[in-house]
C-alpha cells in the first residue's frame, strides 16, 4: 500500500450531493488518503465525476473499480437498495471497505455482508459517523467519568420536515418499506446509534409507530405515490445502567424543532442539541454537575477534535466524517479497531427490528 491510501468511491458522481458534500470533502482534508477512482451508473458520468474530483480513473463497474491496482481502499456511497449487490462486488478484491448506513436492506442482508467481510478478515467501517463527532464523544466520556452521578434517565427527541407527505423523485424511495432506508431506519438508526453509544444498550423496549402520511407527493414530477413507512416512531424502555429512556423520532413536520438530548442523573444534567440529526453535527452543550447551581455552558476539549485544523470552525458533517476516516485510517494501517464495523451495524440493525416487532405485535422485547 502507497503512503496514502489510494480510494475509489462507488456513487461519487457529480450528480450524488451526499458523496460529493460529505466523503470527497473529508479525504480532500486528510493526508492519509488520495481520491484515485469514482465509480457512477454510466462511463460518462464517471469520467465527468472523475475530472471534476481530480481522480484518475472512473468507472461505471464496481468491480472493476475495486480490483483497479491503484485502488486501496473502497467506499459504498450508492442508494441503500444496492449496498447489498456492491459490498459482494468489492469483497473479492480483498480491500478494506467503508460502507454507508444502512448497511443493508434488512438485517439479514447485513448479516451476510458482516459474515463476507470477517471470513475474508478485511478492514471494515460503517457510516454511523455521529460517533466520531466530538459532543457525543466527550458526553460519553463525562457520563462514564460521572459527571451528572448515577444516570436515572434520557430523553431523545428529533423532528425533521422530510420524510413526511412531500418529497421528489430522487427521495422516492425513502418512502418504500422494502428498499430499508426510511425514518426509522436512516434517522432513527444514526440518532438510536449514537444515543446508545452514549448512554448503553437498550435492555427492553416498547415501540409505537405510525403513518400520519399515506401519501407523498413527489413536487418535481408531479406525481402521489403510496407511503409504506412511518413517520412516527416513539420507543420507551430501560438500559443497561438501569436508567429509563424515552425516544419520539417524527418526520414530516413543518417548523421543525431539530433534535435535544436530556440525560438526567442523581449529581447533574446534561443537554445535547442540533438543528438537525445527530450525524450532521452543530451541536450544542449544557450541564450541570454536582457543584453547578444551573446549566451552563460546556466547551468540548480540543482533545476530541481528530480531524485537521482547517475544519475545526466546521461544526457539520464535513468534521465528522474526516473524524470517522481518520480512525479507519489507523484501523487499516495499524490493525487497531477504532472505527464502528460491520458487526456494530448488524447489532444495530436488530435494535431496529426490536423496535418494528414490538410496534407491530404490542409486546415488550427484551435484547
Amino acid at each position: 500500500m502507497s503512503k496514502k491510501i489510494r480510494t475509489g468511491i462507488i456513487g461519487a458522481s457529480i450528480n450524488n450531493g451526499w458523496a460529493s458534500g460529505t466523503h470527497i470533502p473529508a479525504i480532500q482534508h486528510l493526508d492519509e488518503f488520495e481520491l484515485t477512482a469514482v465509480g457512477t451508473s454510466n462511463m460518462v458520468s464517471a469520467k465527468k465525476s472523475a475530472e471534476a474530483f481530480y481522480a484518475d480513473h472512473g468507472f461505471d463497474n464496481m468491480k472493476e473499480l475495486a480490483q483497479h491496482p491503484d485502488v486501496d481502499m473502497v467506499v459504498v456511497s450508492i442508494n441503500v437498495k444496492e449496498h447489498y449487490n456492491a459490498v459482494k462486488a468489492v469483497v473479492p478484491a480483498g480491500k478494506p471497505i467503508y460502507c454507508e448506513w444502512p448497511l443493508g436492506s434488512n438485517t439479514e442482508e447485513a448479516l451476510e455482508m458482516q459474515e463476507w467481510v470477517a471470513s475474508a478478515q478485511l478492514p471494515n467501517a460503517i457510516g454511523l459517523q455521529a460517533r466520531q463527532t466530538p459532543a457525543v464523544q466527550y458526553v460519553k466520556d463525562l457520563l462514564a467519568e460521572g459527571y451528572v452521578g448515577k444516570v436515572l434517565s434520557a430523553n431523545l427527541k428529533i423532528s425533521i420536515d422530510g420524510m413526511g407527505g412531500v418529497g421528489d423523485k430522487s427521495t422516492a424511495y425513502l418512502y418504500d418499506r422494502k428498499v430499508g432506508g426510511n425514518l426509522l431506519t436512516i434517522v432513527g438508526g444514526h440518532n438510536l446509534d449514537a444515543f446508545t453509544y452514549m448512554l448503553g444498550d437498550f435492555t427492553e423496549l416498547s415501540a409505537t409507530t405510525a403513518q400520519q402520511f399515506p401519501e407523498v407527493e413527489l413536487v418535481d414530477i408531479q406525481k402521489v405515490i403510496k407511503k409504506t413507512t412511518d413517520d412516527q416512531i416513539m420507543i420507551t424502555g430501560k438500559l443497561t445502567n438501569g436508567a429509563a429512556a424515552s425516544v419520539h423520532i417524527q418526520g414530516g413536520v413543518k417548523h421543525q424543532t431539530g433534535l435535544t438530548l436530556e440525560i438526567f442523573g442523581d449529581n447533574g444534567t446534561i443537554v445535547l442539541s442540533a438543528p438537525a440529526s445527530i450525524q450532521f453535527g452543530s451541536h450544542h452543550l449544557r450541564g450541570a454537575g454536582s457543584t453547578d447551581n444551573v446549566l451552563r455552558e460546556l466547551t468540548i476539549p480540543d482533545a476530541y477534535y481528530s480531524a485537521p485544523h482547517s475544519l475545526y470552525n466546521d461544526s457539520g458533517i464535513v468534521l465528522n466524517m474526516a473524524q470517522a476516516y481518520r480512525k479507519f485510517a489507523k484501523d487499516i494501517q495499524e490493525g487497531t479497531i477504532l472505527a464502528p464495523t460491520f458487526a456494530d451495524a448488524v447489532i444495530l440493525h436488530q435494535l431496529l427490528d426490536a423496535v418494528e416487532k414490538s410496534a407491530q405485535t404490542g409486546e415488550r422485547q427484551y435484547l
